[in-house]
C-alpha cells in the first residue's frame, strides 16, 4: 500500500504530539520537517526518519507531499494554507488558523478552490463528551439545546508571544477557542455575542496584554442561549474544561472529556454516565487520513476553524469595546 507522506512546517511542542501519533499509522510516512530555527527542524528528521529544512516553501517544493501539518503559532501564520493547496496538498492546521478573518477567509477560499482536504486541530470534537452530546442532539433524544453554559480554566502563563495579545489572540482566540468551538459545535452557529475581560491575577509580569479573566454571553441562531468563563488563574495544576447544557429531555454534564452524564428532566431518579478514554490527537489524526483515502470529509474542516475563529473575535472585540458584537463580521 502506497502511504501517504506527511510534511511538518514548525516543530515545537504541538508539533511533536502530533508526530508521536503519526508514527503509529501504517498509512502515513513523516517524510520531511521545516523551521526557521533549523535545529529544531534537524531534531525531528533525526528522530523520525525524514528530511530536515529550514524554509517550508523549499520543503513543499521539493518533497512530492500528501498532507502538511501546518504547527505554527497564530501570528506566524502566512500563506502555508493557499500554498499548499496549490500544489494538491491536503492540510492540517492547528488552531486558531489566523488572527483576522482576512486571511482566514483567503486560506478557506484556496482549499475550496483546489479541493483539498483540511482538518484544524479543535480535537475536542473527538472526545466522548462531545462525540456523544453531539449524537443526542442530533437524533432528537436529548430534545433541543436552550441553555449552554461553559468553563475554561487552568493556571497557564504562556511564552512571550502567548502573553502578547496581537499575537496570540489573547486566551479567548488561542486557548479557550477549544471550548467555544465545542459550544458551537453543539448548539449551532451564533448570532450575537458580549463579554466582558480583564487582567486582574498576572499583573506583575511585564509587557502581557493577554487576558486572565473573561466571560461571553451569547445567543445561537437557534435562540438557545450560552455563557463561557475562561481565567489562566485557576486551580494549580488542573486544566478545566466543563459544560453543562440543558436540553429539552436531558441536561447534559460534562466535568472531563472522557465522560458524559444525562440527568432526565422528567425522571428524579434518572441519571446515566457514560465514559470512555481516548485519544483525541490520534482520532483527528485517522479522520483526516480516511478523508484523503476514501474521498470523504473531515469533522473540522477550514470553513469551521474559520466560523469558530469569526465567533471568538466577536467575542473578543465585544470585551475590548464594551458593546454587543452581531455575527457574521465585516
Amino acid at each position: 500500500m502506497k502511504k501517504l507522506k506527511i510534511g511538518i512546517i514548525g516543530c515545537g511542542g504541538i508539533a511533536g504530539v502530533h508526530a508521536e501519533r503519526l508514527k503509529t499509522l501504517p498509512e502515513v510516512e513523516l517524510t520531511a520537517f521545516a523551521d526557521i530555527v533549523e535545529a529544531n527542524a534537524k531534531t525531528f528528521a533525526q528522530k523520525y526518519k525524514g528530511t530536515s529544512y529550514s524554509d517550508w516553501q523549499k520543503m513543499v517544493d521539493k518533497e512530492k507531499l500528501d498532507i502538511v501539518y501546518i504547527c505554527l503559532p497564530p501570528f506566524a501564520h502566512t500563506n502555508e494554507v493557499e500554498v499548499a493547496a496549490e500544489k494538491g496538498i491536503h492540510i492540517f492546521i492547528e488552531k486558531p488558523i489566523a488572527l483576522n478573518m482576512k486571511l482566514a477567509r483567503t486560506m478557506v477560499s484556496a482549499v475550496e478552490k483546489h479541493h483539498i482536504k483540511s482538518q484544524v486541530g479543535y480535537c475536542q470534537r473527538f472526545s466522548h463528551s462531545v462525540e456523544e452530546a453531539k449524537r443526542l442532539i442530533q437524533t432528537g433524544e436529548a430534545g433541543e439545546p436552550g441553555l449552554a453554559v461553559g468553563l475554561y480554566w487552568c493556571h497557564f502563563l504562556g511564552g512571550e508571544w502567548w502573553r502578547n495579545k496581537n499575537k496570540s489572540g489573547g486566551q479567548i482566540v488561542e486557548q479557550s477557542t477549544h471550548l467555544y468551538d465545542a459550544l458551537r459545535y453543539l448548539c449551532g452557529d451564533v448570532d450575537e455575542v458580549y463579554g466582558q475581560m480583564n487582567i486582574k491575577f498576572w499583573t506583575d509580569i511585564p509587557d502581557l496584554t493577554t487576558e486572565d479573566v473573561s466571560s461571553s454571553t451569547f445567543r445561537f441562531k437557534s435562540g438557545a442561549i450560552g455563557t463561557i468563563s475562561a481565567t489562566t488563574w485557576g486551580a494549580a495544576s488542573q486544566w478545566w474544561l466543563r459544560w453543562i447544557i440543558a436540553a429539552k429531555n436531558y441536561t447534559l454534564v460534562c466535568e472531563n472529556s472522557d465522560a458524559l452524564t444525562l440527568y432526565s428532566t422528567t425522571k428524579a431518579d434518572e441519571i446515566k454516565t457514560t465514559t470512555e478514554q481516548r485519544d483525541v490527537y490520534l482520532l483527528e489524526a485517522k479522520d483526516l487520513i480516511n478523508a484523503v483515502l476514501n474521498d470523504g470529509e473531515t469533522r473540522t474542516p477550514i470553513q469551521e476553524g474559520a466560523k469558530t475563529l469569526e465567533f471568538t473575535l466577536a467575542a473578543r472585540t465585544s470585551m475590548e469595546t464594551g458593546k454587543p458584537v452581531k455575527l457574521p463580521l465585516p
